[in-house]
């Protein structure tokens, strides 16, 4: 086996490697792009730092094994895609994660990493490695046969632009995996909206909605104002999304996460016939409490 920095030559043979593994439950890996050509721009972006954000482990000409670094380097923050692989033992993700640790350490202070439950592999090396499970979050899904739009309409909901921003910063969470910044200009490309429910010039709650492939689109946040909650306000912006999504760019499944403890959205959401597929775990490592191996043995 060898690991080496990821190389420009080698990225559409990664990026083909890592959307098959990605599309397998037992490999899936959360801030991956689900695209192809997606996943190339990602993974180039990689190659485009003085420090090494990306490794790919080889056997002979066959791809084994991989991890990469997406870096916030503002906040001190990375995320890891990965680490991936095809093996049945633990010493490509040890290898791969080893080579990791070395610019994580000099450039961050948090790492993190999200899977699904069913990723035993990355799972046990989160574990493994005393990485903290910060959230637990349920994946469900509702197909385009099992949607029934309701009648009702509301003057208040329109698609929200830059001009909202400072609004949106105020209702959008944190730490979420998209910035208010960058969740609005997501919004801007073709088959992505954001839309807002707004009264009385008063931003009351938004929805970010994400069409991923042609037969599957995403809801990624709906966040209501806290006095508002209760009033079917989510529930109508919900179902303006639903019908964006299934009638006008006509995906088959959409998909929105949950978190384990919020059980009243959960049942908002079966309500709307949205089911359980799978589980997310996402972990969280301070750098701090890293030990870095030698750079030589």
């Amino acid at each position: 086996m060898q690991i080496r920095e990821l190389e420009v030559k080698e990225l559409h043979t990664v990026a083909r490697w890592l959307h098959s593994m990605n599309e397998q439950d037992k490999h899936y890996v959360a801030w991956l792009a689900s695209d192809p050509n997606e996943i190339f721009e990602q993974i180039w972006t990689l190659t485009q730092f003085e420090e090494p954000l990306a490794y790919v482990a080889w056997e002979q000409d066959k791809i084994i094994g991989f991890i990469g670094i997406l870096p916030f380097f503002d906040q001190k923050l990375s995320r890891l895609l990965g680490p991936f692989t095809t093996r049945e033992d633990s010493e490509v993700i040890e290898r791969l994660w080893e080579k990791a640790t070395l610019t994580l350490k000099m450039h961050f202070d948090l790492v993190k990493v999200a899977c699904f439950k069913t990723n035993e592999p990355l799972v046990t090396f989160a574990e493994r490695h005393e990485f903290s499970l910060y959230n637990i979050e349920k994946t469900l899904a509702l197909h385009q046969s099992h949607f029934s739009p309701s009648n009702e309409k509301s003057p208040h909901i329109s698609e929200l632009t830059s001009d909202h921003l400072s609004s949106l910063r105020d209702l959008h969470p944190a730490g979420a995996y998209y910035t208010t910044e960058e969740m609005v200009e997501l919004a801007k490309q073709e088959e992505n909206k954001l839309f807002g429910y707004v009264e009385d010039g008063k931003l009351i709650s938004y929805l970010y909605y994400e069409t991923i492939t042609a037969d599957e689109g995403e809801i990624c946040f709906v966040n209501v104002q806290p006095d508002d909650r209760g009033k079917g306000i989510g529930t109508l912006l919900i179902e303006h999304a639903l019908q964006y999504a299934f009638y006008v760019y006509g995906v088959k499944t959409v998909t929105l996460s949950v978190r384990n403890q919020n059980t009243q959205a959960e049942q908002l959401y079966q309500q709307l016939g949205f089911r359980e597929i799978n589980t997310i775990y996402a972990f969280e490592k301070n750098l701090s409490d890293l030990n870095v191996p030698p750079l030589f043995h």
